[in-house]
């Protein structure tokens, strides 16, 4: 790993591996806020007397 940090490429490598880091962040808060709001769309219809097909038959 030492010769990675005395090459002429290192600018290059941590910004790939900084803007992947960003981009996979952001992709998972982005999924976790949709499944929250998704959560609580189905509660307010169930809510309203919706039920969903799965579960059409309890």
């Amino acid at each position: 790993m030492e010769a990675l940090f005395g090459t002429k490429y290192f600018g290059f490598i941590l910004s790939a591996y900084s803007v992947t880091t960003v981009v996979l962040l952001l992709l998972v808060v982005w999924i976790l806020v949709t499944h929250k709001s998704r959560k609580r769309q189905l509660a307010k219809l169930e809510q309203a007397g919706i039920k969903r097909a799965s579960r059409a038959n309890d």
